[in-house]
């Protein structure tokens, strides 16, 4: 269960009736500030203890702190509701500037946590209490046999920016904040070996999977750059590899051609260091770059494992998709998590796979599976549209557009979700949604919804790339509590019927109701005549107005 606190008071208790947030929703990434969405109302009791650029917001996962952070941004709507947006703990280190220092004859010289720790007394010096840190343990290697690193930056900028480009960036490793009874950490880490309870397995709780390969930092050859000595050019291989001053690989040659990129290590003063340094890296780290995104349903409300969580390598068991291993271990490396439907939660993990060719995996099969041409819209379309809104748009489409079909069945511990869907594309791209329905139904121990949705777009501008105008219309039948609930997303108007009490709804309020054979209603309007038994109201042609029998 998820709690939320705003300078110590609670936004979000499930529990408790008048603590409510809704659409609450973590973005977590490793080397990110990361970020805490939320919407909150004007009945809230805390609605106005929330302050932008001041309030810190804490996330727990029963006792577990998994989000501290200060209010970002503040949108207010039509209702008065509020949007709120957090950043990660991390972004104070946006708030301090660090000064120039060293230079490329005379660089700063120390050992990783030394040039970290530089940087966080420097940032502490500047900050707010409640922003500053302390060093924890960082065992992120120099990448050279002295242990030191050489830095220099002659620029005014942000301690946020000088721990991204002179540490992360050039060394790799992950920052993780650490919170203690005697103040808040910064590990700097080379690799985090925390293996999750859970797995992701096919079949079970793997809902989705998408691999990308990505050819944008793609090369085959590099040009390797060491340090500045008095005052010279930027040291070279040339003098210790035949006069060449570049290294390249013959198997990402022959994939690719000849693509070139630089590498600088500052650190090094030595040809042949240089070299052998460029050797290894241009054996490593060459090839295309393949991400896998998995969602997967959290089951730690049903089985006794914990929930998934950013930082924490997680087993997945799938052999329909070519895993090389029987079950590999990957880093979740970004999460989002949607605090009141953690089935929704969709998992980023190990994106620094290196590939020189590009097979047909099991996985790339079954996206080209997941579509089915139906041809040109014709009059046996009419057979697969439900709705006169929907039928009439596709028959007027003069294109062919591409049909999918799905249903699905989410289960967790508080709640099960079923849902049937039809969506059309168009053919010649498959990102383009023209028009989509779909059912949904959901259970939880005290309510019931049954939910229609249906969106159209303007085919015309769909077709031609120009922004189009659609119509979303979303309705809903809730049974609460014994109680039936009728409505529609965007409108205030809501009906809600009791076992003895019919009521109307207006944006919460109610403003009419029938009980015990009468009509209560707050206030009242008639556009032509009011009947009350053999007597009636009736206006005249003069304007005037009578009350007789009738």
């Amino acid at each position: 269960m998820y709690y939320v606190y705003c300078d110590d008071f609670t936004l979000l208790d499930t529990r408790l009736e008048n603590y409510t947030i809704f659409n609450p929703r973590l973005e977590l990434e490793l080397n990110k500030t990361g970020s805490f969405t939320f919407t909150i109302y004007p009945d809230h009791v805390n609605y106005n203890r929330i302050i932008k650029m001041k309030s810190i917001v804490k996330v727990y996962q029963d006792t577990l702190l998994v989000f501290q952070g200060r209010v970002l941004n503040t949108e207010e709507g039509f209702y008065n509701e509020m949007q709120v947006t957090c950043e990660g703990e991390l972004a104070f280190f946006i708030d301090s500037i660090i000064r120039p220092y060293g230079s490329e004859v005379e660089p700063w010289v120390g050992t990783p946590k030394e040039y970290l720790t530089k940087l966080i007394n420097e940032h502490n010096e500047q900050v707010d209490l409640y922003k500053r840190f302390k060093v924890g343990t960082v065992n992120v290697p120099s990448g050279n046999e002295t242990g030191n690193i050489t830095r220099s930056d002659s620029e005014y900028k942000t301690a946020w920016d000088l721990i991204n480009e002179k540490l992360v960036s050039a060394l790799g490793g992950y920052l993780w904040v650490r919170h203690e009874a005697d103040g808040t950490y910064i590990d700097y880490l080379e690799d985090i070996n925390i293996l999750a309870t859970q797995k992701i397995e096919f079949g079970k709780n793997l809902m989705d999977i998408i691999k990308t390969t990505k050819g944008e930092d793609a090369y085959s050859a590099i040009i390797p750059l060491g340090a500045v000595v008095d005052e010279n050019p930027r040291i070279t291989i040339a003098s210790v590899n035949d006069g060449v001053d570049w290294l390249a690989n013959t198997e990402a040659v022959a994939a690719y051609g000849h693509i070139f990129k630089t590498v600088i290590w500052d650190d090094v003063t030595e040809p042949s260091n240089l070299l052998t340094k460029a050797q290894a890296y241009i054996s490593n780290q060459v090839g295309l770059t393949t991400s896998i995104q998995l969602t997967a349903a959290d089951l730690a409300g049903i089985e006794e494992v914990n929930s998934f969580m950013l930082g924490r390598k997680v087993k997945v068991r799938d052999s329909h998709h070519n895993f090389n291993e029987i079950e590999p271990e990957f880093l979740i490396k970004k999460i989002s998590i949607d605090l009141l439907n953690p089935a929704s939660n969709t998992l980023v993990v190990n994106d620094t796979f290196e590939t020189f060719t590009q097979s047909t995996t099991t996985a790339e099969k079954v996206q080209g599976q997941v579509v089915e041409k139906v041809g040109k819209i014709e009059k046996e379309v009419q057979g697969y549209v439900t709705t006169d809104s929907m039928r009439e748009a596709i028959n007027e489409a003069k294109t062919e557009l591409i049909e999918q079909n799905s249903s699905s069945i989410i289960q967790t511990s508080t709640d099960i979700t079923t849902q049937v869907a039809q969506d059309y594309y168009l053919k010649d791209d498959a990102d383009k949604l023209v028009a989509s329905i779909n059912t949904q139904f959901e259970q939880t121990d005290n309510e019931f919804e049954f939910r229609f949705n249906e969106f159209i777009q303007d085919l015309d501008a769909v077709q031609s790339g120009a922004d189009a105008k659609f119509s979303e219309i979303n309705k809903y039948i809730r049974f609460v509590d014994g109680d039936i609930l009728l409505g529609e997303d965007g409108n205030i108007l809501t009906l809600r019927i009791q076992n003895d009490r019919i009521s109307f709804m207006e944006d919460g309020v109610e403003v009419a109701y029938f009980s015990n054979r009468k009509l209560f209603v707050l206030d009242g309007e008639f556009i032509n005549s009011l009947k009350l038994g053999n007597f009636a109201f009736i206006p005249r042609s003069n304007g005037n107005l009578s009350f007789k029998k009738v």
